[in-house]
Protein backbone atom coordinates (compact mmCIF):
# COMPACT_ATOMS: atom_id res chain seq x y z
CA UNK A 1 0.00 0.00 0.00
CA UNK A 2 1.02 3.61 -0.61
CA UNK A 3 2.14 4.51 2.93
CA UNK A 4 -0.95 4.46 4.86
CA UNK A 5 -4.71 2.99 3.62
CA UNK A 6 -5.60 6.96 3.06
CA UNK A 7 -9.06 6.11 4.10
CA UNK A 8 -8.80 4.48 7.63
CA UNK A 9 -5.21 3.89 8.85
CA UNK A 10 -1.44 3.76 7.76
CA UNK A 11 -0.19 0.74 6.02
CA UNK A 12 3.62 0.71 4.63
CA UNK A 13 3.45 1.64 1.50
CA UNK A 14 20.31 -2.21 -4.07
CA UNK A 15 20.22 -3.86 -7.09
CA UNK A 16 22.03 -5.75 -9.23
CA UNK A 17 21.13 -6.08 -13.50
CA UNK A 18 20.95 -9.63 -14.53
CA UNK A 19 23.61 -10.57 -16.87
CA UNK A 20 20.98 -12.49 -19.41
CA UNK A 21 20.14 -11.28 -22.60
CA UNK A 22 16.57 -10.02 -21.84
CA UNK A 23 17.97 -7.69 -19.15
CA UNK A 24 20.15 -6.69 -21.98
CA UNK A 25 17.82 -5.83 -24.20
CA UNK A 26 15.76 -3.60 -21.36
CA UNK A 27 18.82 -1.74 -21.06
CA UNK A 28 18.22 -0.81 -25.07
CA UNK A 29 14.75 0.25 -24.82
CA UNK A 30 15.59 2.59 -21.73
CA UNK A 31 18.29 3.98 -23.76
CA UNK A 32 16.04 4.27 -26.56
CA UNK A 33 13.25 6.22 -24.10
CA UNK A 34 15.98 8.63 -22.70
CA UNK A 35 16.55 9.20 -25.76
CA UNK A 36 12.86 10.22 -26.29
CA UNK A 37 12.32 11.97 -23.24
CA UNK A 38 16.12 14.41 -23.96
CA UNK A 39 14.87 14.89 -27.19
CA UNK A 40 11.14 16.07 -25.81
CA UNK A 41 13.07 18.17 -22.71
CA UNK A 42 15.31 20.11 -24.82
CA UNK A 43 11.76 21.64 -26.83
CA UNK A 44 10.45 22.64 -23.51
CA UNK A 45 13.91 24.79 -22.49
CA UNK A 46 13.21 27.92 -20.69
CA UNK A 47 15.37 30.05 -18.35
CA UNK A 48 12.98 29.54 -15.00
CA UNK A 49 13.86 27.79 -11.71
CA UNK A 50 14.52 24.64 -11.46
CA UNK A 51 11.84 22.59 -10.68
CA UNK A 52 14.04 19.69 -9.20
CA UNK A 53 13.28 19.10 -5.29
CA UNK A 54 16.10 20.33 -3.12
CA UNK A 55 16.56 19.39 0.35
CA UNK A 56 17.48 22.19 3.01
CA UNK A 57 20.05 24.92 1.69
CA UNK A 58 22.89 25.58 4.34
CA UNK A 59 21.33 23.45 7.55
CA UNK A 60 23.24 20.67 9.32
CA UNK A 61 19.53 19.54 10.53
CA UNK A 62 16.24 21.14 10.17
CA UNK A 63 13.78 19.18 11.93
CA UNK A 64 9.88 19.03 11.09
CA UNK A 65 6.52 17.46 13.07
CA UNK A 66 3.69 17.06 10.44
CA UNK A 67 -0.06 15.92 11.36
CA UNK A 68 -3.54 15.72 10.47
CA UNK A 69 -6.67 15.09 12.35
CA UNK A 70 -9.72 14.18 10.76
CA UNK A 71 -13.34 13.31 11.26
CA UNK A 72 -14.75 11.20 8.40
CA UNK A 73 -18.60 10.11 7.10
CA UNK A 74 -18.57 6.68 4.54
CA UNK A 75 -22.14 5.38 3.58
CA UNK A 76 -21.58 2.09 1.42
CA UNK A 77 -24.27 1.84 -1.05
CA UNK A 78 -26.80 3.22 1.66
CA UNK A 79 -24.94 1.94 4.52
CA UNK A 80 -23.57 4.00 7.12
CA UNK A 81 -19.77 2.15 7.75
CA UNK A 82 -19.90 3.04 11.64
CA UNK A 83 -16.24 1.21 11.85
CA UNK A 84 -14.94 3.96 8.89
CA UNK A 85 -16.85 6.93 10.77
CA UNK A 86 -15.71 9.23 13.36
CA UNK A 87 -12.32 10.94 14.35
CA UNK A 88 -9.08 9.71 13.59
CA UNK A 89 -5.59 10.48 13.32
CA UNK A 90 -4.38 10.00 9.93
CA UNK A 91 -1.12 11.07 10.07
CA UNK A 92 1.84 12.18 12.04
CA UNK A 93 5.62 11.89 11.16
CA UNK A 94 9.08 13.68 12.10
CA UNK A 95 10.90 15.10 9.50
CA UNK A 96 14.63 15.38 8.96
CA UNK A 97 16.66 17.13 6.26
CA UNK A 98 19.98 19.04 5.90
CA UNK A 99 23.02 19.42 4.35
CA UNK A 100 26.80 17.45 5.73
CA UNK A 101 29.11 19.52 3.60
CA UNK A 102 28.58 21.54 0.45
CA UNK A 103 26.82 18.96 -2.47
CA UNK A 104 26.21 16.24 0.29
CA UNK A 105 22.05 16.51 1.56
CA UNK A 106 20.09 13.90 3.43
CA UNK A 107 16.26 13.55 4.14
CA UNK A 108 14.12 11.65 6.67
CA UNK A 109 10.88 11.08 7.29
CA UNK A 110 9.52 8.79 9.73
CA UNK A 111 6.06 8.05 10.82
CA UNK A 112 4.36 7.46 14.25
CA UNK A 113 1.07 5.79 13.19
CA UNK A 114 1.24 2.16 13.31
CA UNK A 115 -0.69 -0.78 11.63
CA UNK A 116 -0.57 -4.57 11.25
CA UNK A 117 1.48 -4.24 8.31
CA UNK A 118 3.92 -2.16 10.17
CA UNK A 119 6.02 -4.88 11.08
CA UNK A 120 9.47 -3.22 11.16
CA UNK A 121 10.66 0.13 12.23
CA UNK A 122 11.48 -0.03 8.43
CA UNK A 123 8.07 0.25 7.76
CA UNK A 124 7.34 2.92 9.00
CA UNK A 125 10.68 4.88 7.33
CA UNK A 126 8.83 6.19 4.33
CA UNK A 127 12.54 7.86 2.93
CA UNK A 128 15.95 8.06 4.34
CA UNK A 129 17.60 9.07 1.61
CA UNK A 130 21.26 10.17 0.88
CA UNK A 131 21.62 12.86 -2.45
CA UNK A 132 25.02 13.99 -3.86
CA UNK A 133 25.24 17.00 -6.42
CA UNK A 134 28.02 17.38 -8.62
CA UNK A 135 27.49 20.39 -11.26
CA UNK A 136 24.44 18.99 -12.95
CA UNK A 137 24.65 15.70 -12.08
CA UNK A 138 23.05 14.13 -8.73
CA UNK A 139 23.28 10.54 -7.51
CA UNK A 140 21.26 9.20 -4.32
CA UNK A 141 21.15 5.86 -2.43
CA UNK A 142 18.99 4.65 0.61
CA UNK A 143 14.61 4.55 0.85
CA UNK A 144 13.40 6.41 -1.80
CA UNK A 145 10.09 7.19 -3.60
CA UNK A 146 9.71 5.12 -6.54
CA UNK A 147 9.95 6.96 -9.44
CA UNK A 148 6.57 6.87 -11.11
CA UNK A 149 5.12 9.70 -12.88
CA UNK A 150 2.06 11.66 -12.16
CA UNK A 151 0.56 14.85 -9.97
CA UNK A 152 -1.62 13.18 -7.54
CA UNK A 153 1.30 10.38 -6.61
CA UNK A 154 3.68 12.71 -6.14
CA UNK A 155 1.79 14.29 -3.19
CA UNK A 156 3.23 13.80 -0.03
CA UNK A 157 0.68 11.70 1.60
CA UNK A 158 -0.39 14.19 4.25
CA UNK A 159 -1.76 15.96 1.85
CA UNK A 160 -3.75 13.53 -0.44
CA UNK A 161 -7.91 13.81 -0.54
CA UNK A 162 -9.54 10.74 -1.71
CA UNK A 163 -6.84 9.80 -4.30
CA UNK A 164 -7.66 7.30 -6.97
CA UNK A 165 -7.02 3.62 -6.43
CA UNK A 166 -3.65 2.75 -7.67
CA UNK A 167 -2.11 6.01 -5.48
CA UNK A 168 -4.17 4.16 -2.43
CA UNK A 169 -2.45 1.03 -3.19
CA UNK A 170 0.97 1.46 -4.52
CA UNK A 171 3.73 0.72 -2.56
CA UNK A 172 6.11 3.79 -3.19
CA UNK A 173 8.47 3.60 -0.79
CA UNK A 174 11.26 0.81 -1.37
CA UNK A 175 15.12 1.02 -1.25
CA UNK A 176 17.05 1.81 -4.15
CA UNK A 177 19.85 3.93 -6.41
CA UNK A 178 19.06 6.57 -8.28
CA UNK A 179 21.09 9.34 -10.79
CA UNK A 180 20.02 11.90 -12.61
CA UNK A 181 20.95 15.17 -14.65
CA UNK A 182 20.08 18.71 -15.20
CA UNK A 183 19.14 19.12 -18.98
CA UNK A 184 17.87 22.80 -18.69
CA UNK A 185 17.43 24.74 -15.36
CA UNK A 186 13.40 23.60 -15.91
CA UNK A 187 14.26 19.68 -17.06
CA UNK A 188 15.91 16.71 -15.09
CA UNK A 189 16.04 13.23 -16.00
CA UNK A 190 16.58 10.75 -13.59
CA UNK A 191 16.88 6.84 -13.94
CA UNK A 192 16.19 4.70 -10.54
CA UNK A 193 16.83 0.89 -9.57
CA UNK A 194 14.92 0.11 -6.63
CA UNK A 195 13.11 -2.67 -5.07
CA UNK A 196 10.24 -3.93 -6.98
CA UNK A 197 6.80 -2.51 -5.59
CA UNK A 198 5.45 -5.88 -5.46
CA UNK A 199 8.30 -7.43 -3.05
CA UNK A 200 6.99 -8.85 -0.03
CA UNK A 201 9.03 -10.01 3.45
CA UNK A 202 8.73 -13.65 1.94
CA UNK A 203 10.23 -12.13 -1.51
CA UNK A 204 12.39 -9.19 -1.71
CA UNK A 205 14.76 -10.13 -4.69
CA UNK A 206 12.45 -8.53 -7.69
CA UNK A 207 13.64 -5.02 -8.73
CA UNK A 208 12.07 -2.03 -10.33
CA UNK A 209 14.05 0.04 -13.34
CA UNK A 210 12.59 3.37 -13.34
CA UNK A 211 13.25 7.04 -15.86
CA UNK A 212 11.82 9.95 -14.99
CA UNK A 213 11.64 13.31 -16.73
CA UNK A 214 10.00 16.98 -15.06
CA UNK A 215 9.98 19.13 -16.91
CA UNK A 216 8.13 22.77 -17.32
CA UNK A 217 7.63 25.78 -19.91
CA UNK A 218 6.35 29.12 -19.60
CA UNK A 219 4.20 29.11 -22.35
CA UNK A 220 3.36 32.75 -22.01
CA UNK A 221 3.22 35.43 -19.19
CA UNK A 222 0.20 33.96 -17.83
CA UNK A 223 0.47 30.23 -18.50
CA UNK A 224 3.09 27.68 -17.37
CA UNK A 225 3.40 24.29 -17.85
CA UNK A 226 4.97 21.71 -15.94
CA UNK A 227 5.14 17.34 -16.17
CA UNK A 228 6.20 14.22 -14.54
CA UNK A 229 6.82 11.18 -16.99
CA UNK A 230 8.15 8.17 -16.47
CA UNK A 231 8.74 4.78 -17.99
CA UNK A 232 8.44 1.82 -15.98
CA UNK A 233 9.62 -1.93 -15.62
CA UNK A 234 8.69 -3.25 -12.66
CA UNK A 235 9.68 -7.11 -11.70
CA UNK A 236 6.14 -8.91 -10.47
CA UNK A 237 7.38 -12.49 -10.11
CA UNK A 238 11.21 -13.55 -10.48
CA UNK A 239 12.25 -12.69 -14.19
CA UNK A 240 8.42 -11.51 -15.07
CA UNK A 241 7.78 -7.65 -15.52
CA UNK A 242 4.81 -5.20 -15.83
CA UNK A 243 5.76 -1.71 -17.92
CA UNK A 244 4.16 1.56 -16.72
CA UNK A 245 3.51 4.79 -18.62
CA UNK A 246 2.79 7.61 -16.35
CA UNK A 247 2.13 11.06 -18.01
CA UNK A 248 1.57 13.89 -15.84
CA UNK A 249 0.83 16.97 -17.01
CA UNK A 250 0.03 20.27 -15.30
CA UNK A 251 -1.13 23.82 -16.11
CA UNK A 252 -0.36 26.95 -14.20
CA UNK A 253 -2.61 29.91 -15.53
CA UNK A 254 -2.35 33.38 -13.83
CA UNK A 255 -1.12 31.78 -10.61
CA UNK A 256 -4.87 31.57 -9.60
CA UNK A 257 -6.10 28.60 -11.39
CA UNK A 258 -4.14 24.99 -12.06
CA UNK A 259 -5.80 22.44 -14.24
CA UNK A 260 -3.69 18.75 -13.85
CA UNK A 261 -4.57 15.70 -15.97
CA UNK A 262 -2.39 12.32 -14.80
CA UNK A 263 -2.44 9.44 -17.31
CA UNK A 264 -1.10 6.03 -16.85
CA UNK A 265 -1.56 2.37 -18.46
CA UNK A 266 -0.43 -0.46 -16.80
CA UNK A 267 0.37 -3.89 -19.46
CA UNK A 268 1.31 -7.23 -18.54
CA UNK A 269 2.84 -10.04 -20.56
CA UNK A 270 -0.45 -11.98 -21.21
CA UNK A 271 -2.49 -8.85 -21.65
CA UNK A 272 -2.91 -6.42 -24.49
CA UNK A 273 -2.33 -2.44 -23.78
CA UNK A 274 -5.05 -0.35 -21.95
CA UNK A 275 -6.38 -2.85 -19.96
CA UNK A 276 -5.47 -1.55 -16.82
CA UNK A 277 -5.37 2.09 -16.35
CA UNK A 278 -6.06 5.29 -14.23
CA UNK A 279 -6.75 8.81 -15.16
CA UNK A 280 -7.20 11.73 -13.15
CA UNK A 281 -8.16 15.49 -13.52
CA UNK A 282 -8.36 17.79 -11.72
CA UNK A 283 -9.09 21.84 -11.37
CA UNK A 284 -7.92 24.07 -8.34
CA UNK A 285 -9.23 27.44 -7.88
CA UNK A 286 -6.95 29.43 -5.26
CA UNK A 287 -9.29 32.05 -4.62
CA UNK A 288 -7.41 34.02 -2.24
CA UNK A 289 -3.92 33.20 -0.51
CA UNK A 290 -5.86 31.91 2.05
CA UNK A 291 -8.82 30.07 0.54
CA UNK A 292 -8.46 27.18 -2.60
CA UNK A 293 -11.50 25.17 -3.65
CA UNK A 294 -10.66 21.59 -5.80
CA UNK A 295 -13.06 19.70 -8.01
CA UNK A 296 -11.31 16.03 -9.16
CA UNK A 297 -12.62 13.03 -10.63
CA UNK A 298 -10.45 9.68 -10.75
CA UNK A 299 -11.31 6.43 -13.29
CA UNK A 300 -9.58 3.39 -12.42
CA UNK A 301 -10.23 0.42 -14.38
CA UNK A 302 -8.54 -3.32 -14.73
CA UNK A 303 -10.12 -5.26 -17.67
CA UNK A 304 -6.61 -7.84 -17.75
CA UNK A 305 -6.80 -11.85 -17.39
CA UNK A 306 -6.69 -13.12 -13.95
CA UNK A 307 -2.56 -14.47 -14.11
CA UNK A 308 -1.47 -12.86 -11.09
CA UNK A 309 -2.86 -10.96 -8.03
CA UNK A 310 0.15 -8.53 -8.16
CA UNK A 311 -1.26 -5.47 -9.09
CA UNK A 312 -2.70 -2.37 -7.72
CA UNK A 313 -5.98 -1.92 -8.98
CA UNK A 314 -7.73 -5.44 -8.42
CA UNK A 315 -9.03 -7.87 -11.92
CA UNK A 316 -12.53 -6.58 -12.71
CA UNK A 317 -12.44 -2.78 -11.33
CA UNK A 318 -13.85 -0.26 -12.97
CA UNK A 319 -14.37 2.38 -10.49
CA UNK A 320 -15.21 6.57 -11.08
CA UNK A 321 -14.10 8.85 -7.89
CA UNK A 322 -15.39 12.37 -7.95
CA UNK A 323 -15.57 15.25 -5.46
CA UNK A 324 -15.04 18.83 -3.93
CA UNK A 325 -12.63 20.13 -1.52
CA UNK A 326 -12.56 23.66 0.10
CA UNK A 327 -9.40 24.30 2.08
CA UNK A 328 -8.95 27.71 4.17
CA UNK A 329 -5.36 28.42 5.69
CA UNK A 330 -5.17 30.48 8.39
CA UNK A 331 -1.79 30.36 8.94
CA UNK A 332 0.81 30.71 6.78
CA UNK A 333 4.40 31.38 7.99
CA UNK A 334 7.83 30.16 6.73
CA UNK A 335 8.50 28.03 9.64
CA UNK A 336 5.01 27.07 10.75
CA UNK A 337 1.33 26.48 8.94
CA UNK A 338 -2.12 25.10 9.51
CA UNK A 339 -4.48 24.20 7.31
CA UNK A 340 -8.45 23.28 7.79
CA UNK A 341 -10.26 21.11 4.73
CA UNK A 342 -13.79 20.20 3.90
CA UNK A 343 -14.11 17.14 0.94
CA UNK A 344 -17.22 15.63 0.08
CA UNK A 345 -16.44 12.54 -2.54
CA UNK A 346 -18.81 9.55 -4.21
CA UNK A 347 -17.93 6.84 -6.85
CA UNK A 348 -19.84 4.57 -8.69
CA UNK A 349 -18.88 1.21 -10.69
CA UNK A 350 -17.29 -1.46 -9.33
CA UNK A 351 -14.37 -2.12 -7.15
CA UNK A 352 -13.09 -6.00 -6.56
CA UNK A 353 -10.82 -5.12 -3.77
CA UNK A 354 -12.89 -5.02 -0.45
CA UNK A 355 -10.06 -3.22 1.17
CA UNK A 356 -10.86 0.01 -0.38
CA UNK A 357 -13.26 1.84 1.11
CA UNK A 358 -14.54 3.55 -1.98
CA UNK A 359 -16.96 1.19 -3.49
CA UNK A 360 -20.25 0.44 -5.78
CA UNK A 361 -22.14 3.65 -4.63
CA UNK A 362 -20.15 5.44 -1.66
CA UNK A 363 -20.36 8.65 -0.44
CA UNK A 364 -16.90 9.88 1.61
CA UNK A 365 -17.02 13.33 3.77
CA UNK A 366 -14.31 14.58 5.93
CA UNK A 367 -13.63 17.81 7.64
CA UNK A 368 -9.94 18.12 9.30
CA UNK A 369 -6.52 20.29 10.50
CA UNK A 370 -3.04 19.69 9.15
CA UNK A 371 -0.53 21.42 10.43
CA UNK A 372 2.87 21.51 10.01
CA UNK A 373 5.71 22.72 12.76
CA UNK A 374 9.11 23.55 12.16
CA UNK A 375 10.97 22.01 15.72
CA UNK A 376 14.91 22.74 15.13
CA UNK A 377 17.28 24.52 12.54
CA UNK A 378 20.72 23.95 13.13
CA UNK A 379 23.44 25.80 10.84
Amino acid sequence: MRDYDYFSNFVPCSAMFSRTISEIMKLKRYAVAASFLITAASLFATTSDSIQQKASGDHLISFDLEARLDWQMVDQNKNFDRSQSGFLGKYIALKAHGQLTEGLTYTWRQRFSRTPKDNTFWDQTDILDLNYKFGKFDVGAGKQVVLIGGYEYDRAPINLMCPNLFVSNVACYQFGVSGGYQLTPDHHLAFQISQSIFATPQDRNLYAYNLMWRGGRDISENLRYESIWSLNEIEYQKGKYCNYVALGNKLLINDKYTVIVDLMTRSYPENKAFKNNTFMGEFAWNISPKWKVTAKVSYDCNRGINLTDKTEVARGTQLVIGGVVAEWFPIVKARHNLKVHAATFCSFGDNHNAADIMQKNTFYGSVGVTWHMNLLNIK
